[in-house]
């Protein structure tokens, strides 16, 4: 009984640290550097659970397509369930773009990649802040398992953008040990076996 009650324990404890881990702001271009334009070498930045908070800008203010890249590790035992577009959020050319790819680094070029290459991507405008653009993301997601991804950031104007990102991270669900599968199966197969008993004696 001690084995079946700790890891459900661990659960609940888990949920509820992911419910009350507090918003961290992990880059912020107004304070932290710029954001890499290589799409080889992004930016790496680790993720914890709860909101982690990206703010940058993009665009073209004259002086050529300023892209950003960055790299993020979503932690073993957690995924990644929403990808809220924060206020403040603005763009230039009526939209703006982000892309995403599995991996610490792109494999292509801005010049170069498919849609085919990208792990997903989307649109998007002033219209969607507040809102979750991880189901809207060519895909859709569901939500992004541990592991390495790298973001495209882009505005597709002529001018200045800004964007805000917040990253929500929450604990992966804890897979329920073999043998309690086994015993509700069990109880299942039982179940069904008294059902078709008592319709025979009827």
């Amino acid at each position: 009984m001690k084995r079946l009650c700790a890891p459900l324990l661990l659960t609940a404890l888990a949920l509820g640290a992911a419910t009350a881990a507090p918003a961290a702001t992990v880059w912020d271009e107004s304070v932290n550097p710029d954001f890499s334009g290589n799409y080889a070498a992004p930016t790496a930045l680790t993720f914890s659970l709860g909101s982690n908070l990206i703010f940058g800008s993009t665009g073209n203010p004259g002086t050529g397509t300023d892209r950003d890249y960055f790299s993020f590790v979503v932690p073993q035992g957690t995924i990644l369930t929403s990808l809220i577009l924060l206020d403040g959020t603005f763009v230039s050319g009526g939209v703006s773009f982000l892309g995403l790819q599995v991996g610490p680094q792109f494999t292509k070029s801005a010049e170069e990649i498919q849609a085919g290459d990208l792990l997903g991507f989307l649109h998007y405008g002033t219209d969607l802040i507040g809102q979750d653009l991880l189901p809207l993301i060519d895909g859709p997601f569901t939500g992004l398992p541990s592991g390495v991804y790298t973001a495209w950031v882009q505005d597709t104007g002529g001018g200045t953008a800004g964007y805000g990102f917040d990253f929500q991270l929450t604990a992966a669900p804890v897979p329920l040990p073999g043998a309690v599968w086994l015993l509700a199966s069990g109880a299942l197969g039982l179940g069904a076996l008294r059902r078709r008993r008592v319709t025979a004696a009827a």
